[in-house]
């Protein structure tokens, strides 16, 4: 696993559990007494034996904040990778993987212990300071206990194998076109449009040359609502952003029926966020009976694999697949549309669950916006507008339509 920048600042907003623990303060270990290693030694015996099915961090140099994005502080003393791998391997009955790293973040020193799920139990070979020998030292959510004998029983090789044969599942951001995962960092920006109220805004006369010679046959009528629909397709499209996501299963087990959900905090309501179905269709110059018709008999149904609903103080984001083959990943079709209202950077919590996995997989993307505002009139509407297809043919007839619009 990468462990840069993008993932600190995701865990950030994480809680204190079985894969994650801040510490504020450096641990003592360089010239310190045997009773105060075993912070360090004991913490990571925990993270190691713990009941988890993600990689374990202690982030040091960071203050918690509950409910909210962890504070970084910083530290001034760093350690050595090797000097803590074999203090820690030298006191187990076999050696536990992990790895230190400092870390510059945000002009400030940090340090990073990296925990990944291994085969367990690991205790100590002798009593060391005030730990016991042949202990079993596990998390139970954010504090630390020594497992019972039914735990261990269960922490051995058969164990193990059984959840790597088992579907490993993650969700990222991915470029749907190009088939590629992103970061779990994703960045974008919003333009917010202060439009004209609805009944500021003119009729559509309608642009219409009447034939030379002879005589005309035409259904269409001019749809007077035009501009007011084509103000609120563009304020929306303008402020909103699409993202696409994917699953990935990593595990040697196939994924049934696999179920996702997103959640977004938006106390403050500066987040909007649409589905496909809720985004609003480009605005049609006149309604024609014929067209209606032909469109509903060609039978066209849009896919709808992710929905997106309002609930309380956050959006719900629902999506779904029938099945993740092993060491593939499938594709989610629709896309999120998002935006703010204001420059802003917030955590979303993913949840994944699927028939072959015995507890839900959890993970935290981040989505960071800037955010800008103008004042829009009906011209700067028009010209937004027309920048989605200036260079097709249809800019010259786009034009064409609004040289007299206030007429």
């Amino acid at each position: 696993m990468k462990i840069d920048t993008a993932l600190i600042d995701i865990l950030l907003y994480g809680e204190e559990g079985v894969d994650l623990d801040f510490k504020r303060d450096q641990y003592k270990f360089t010239k310190a007494s045997d009773e105060e290693k075993c912070e360090l030694l004991k913490d990571i015996l925990a993270f190691s034996n713990s009941w988890r099915r993600t990689d374990a961090f202690i982030l040091i140099g960071i203050k918690e904040v509950k409910g909210g994005k962890s504070e970084v502080e910083g530290i001034s003393e760093k350690l050595d990778d090797a000097q803590i791998q074999q203090f820690v391997n030298s006191k187990t009955q076999k050696p536990i993987t992990f790895s230190y790293r400092n870390l510059d973040f945000k002009n400030k020193h940090i340090g990073v212990i990296h925990i990944p799920i291994q085969n367990r139990p690991f205790y100590l070979k002798k009593d060391y300071g005030n730990l016991k020998k042949e202990t079993v030292y596990i998390k139970r959510g954010s504090s630390t206990d020594i497992a019972k004998l039914d735990e261990i029983s269960k922490m051995g090789i058969n164990s193990f194998v059984s959840e790597e044969k088992s579907p490993i599942l993650e969700i990222y951001f991915v470029d749907k076109e190009k088939r590629e995962i992103l970061p779990d960092t994703y960045s974008s920006s919003s333009l917010v449009l202060n439009v004209p109220r609805q009944k500021d805004i003119p009729d559509y006369k309608g642009n219409k040359q009447r034939p030379a010679l002879g005589y005309s046959f035409d259904l269409d009528r001019t749809n007077s609502d035009y501009y007011r629909e084509l103000t609120r397709f563009t304020s929306i499209h303008r402020l909103t952003f699409p993202i696409y996501f994917a699953i990935k299963n990593s595990g040697s087990g196939v994924a049934n029926d696999v179920r996702v959900e997103i959640k977004i905090q938006d106390s403050k309501n500066i987040i909007q966020a649409l589905d496909e179905y809720g985004m609003p269709k480009v605005p049609q110059y006149s309604y024609s009976p014929l067209r209606d018709i032909s469109y509903k008999l060609q039978g066209v149904v849009a896919s709808r694999d992710l929905t997106v609903k309002r609930i309380s103080d956050y959006w719900l984001v629902e999506t779904s697949v029938e099945k993740v083959q092993p060491q593939s990943t499938a594709w989610i079709e629709s896309c999120l549309h998002i935006g703010a209202l204001e420059k802003v950077e917030f955590c979303i919590e993913t949840t994944i669950y699927s028939d072959n996995l015995p507890e839900p997989t959890t993970k935290n993307l981040l989505i960071k916006i800037d955010s800008e505002k103008i004042d829009a009139s009906l011209d700067i509407i028009i010209e937004l507008e027309s920048e989605r297809f200036r260079n097709s043919d249809e800019y010259k007839r786009f034009l064409e339509r609004h040289t007299d619009k206030f007429k």
